[in-house]
């Protein structure tokens, strides 16, 4: 912290910088020796007299005044504020409108809780999940009540669950035992559902609703995710393998090597700004799979999309990398 982070040196610098006071200010306090010292050391100051009072050359103008610039003003009580304008916060809130009434702008990129008074405050994004089964699906909430989405899903042949409605549930009721996470929105739409499968849309690395949700399915529901075949697709399944403890299964075709015949395309057609990455030279601790050893080794990638079609699908193991 700085001399001039203090309060009591502002007010003296004030006053010395204060052209009216010719008389001079006394500078005997402890904050006024320090001041004082630093004062001599540029020439910035001349004695008044006999006396212990000193008056600003200058030199010491420009320098007072440069260090005050430096000065970080103290922030305002924002909770003060908010008082001041009837506004109380609720215990949700989205993130963009927390940011917004706390910091002035909504797409401040501060995540962190900015005032211990505020821990108990739920920021939210807002996002939703889309979810698809044929199987009967009901939501239960923390108070034990049952909600059977049948009528929503057959209507709509989805059911899109907001962010604030997922943090109420206490568990989903859901009879099938394989649930799939699904990277793009083509192959989370027209791939062909099975009895037994229920389907998540995860777009990208946005996969915190789904992370949220597959723990309130009922135990022993398996997982795996089907996206992209590159180096993003693998990382991001290995990224939820990690965060739901599971083992990183990829769903995909029994059968995968005709794919790769006909559509597997080079690393180098990538879009610059499509934030992929080429394949990465990685040790493995078991065989890695036939298919995913031949893109690497060929610098290859295949689109999820033109997988849906294929006839036969299963659970593929994905091999662990070694540290």
């Amino acid at each position: 912290m700085s001399l001039f982070d203090e309060r009591r040196v502002q007010d003296l610098c004030a006053r010395l910088l204060d052209n009216q006071n010719e008389k001079g200010e006394s500078l005997a306090s402890k904050h006024g020796r320090e001041l004082l010292e630093l004062l001599q050391a540029v020439g910035g100051v001349e004695s008044v007299g006999r006396s212990a009072r000193h008056v600003l050359t200058e030199a010491g103008r420009v320098y007072l005044a440069s260090q005050l610039a430096k000065v970080v003003p103290p922030a305002p009580d924002k909770r003060a504020q908010m008082r001041s304008l009837g506004v109380k916060l609720p215990s949700r809130l989205n993130q963009a409108t927390f940011h917004a009434l706390w910091h002035g702008d909504s797409k401040h990129s501060r995540s962190e809780c900015p005032d211990p008074q505020l821990v108990d405050l739920t920021l939210t994004q807002d996002e939703v999940i889309r979810i698809r089964t044929l199987e009967p699906l009901s939501l239960v909430d923390r108070q034990g009540q049952h909600h059977d989405m049948a009528v929503i899903m057959s209507l709509l042949g989805e059911l899109a669950l907001p962010e604030r409605a997922l943090l109420t549930l206490a568990a989903v009721e859901w009879q099938g035992d394989q649930v799939i996470t699904v990277e793009n929105k083509g192959a989370f739409v027209d791939y062909p559902l099975q009895p037994g499968q229920l389907l998540l849309f995860a777009p990208g690395r946005n996969t915190t609703l789904a992370k949220l949700l597959i723990p309130l399915l009922p135990e022993g529901t398996a997982w795996a995710h089907f996206g992209d075949l590159d180096q993003r697709g693998v990382d991001i399944a290995m990224e939820l393998a990690r965060e739901l403890h599971r083992p990183a299964m990829l769903w995909l075709p029994s059968d995968l090597h005709s794919y790769l015949e006909h559509y597997a395309r080079p690393v180098r057609t990538f879009a610059a700004a499509s934030g992929k990455v080429p394949w990465r030279a990685e040790k493995t601790t078991r065989a890695p799979l036939p298919w995913l050893d031949e893109l690497k080794s060929e610098a290859l990638w295949l689109e999820q999309e033109v997988l849906i079609r294929a006839p036969h699908w299963r659970s593929w193991l994905l091999p662990a990398t070694s540290d």
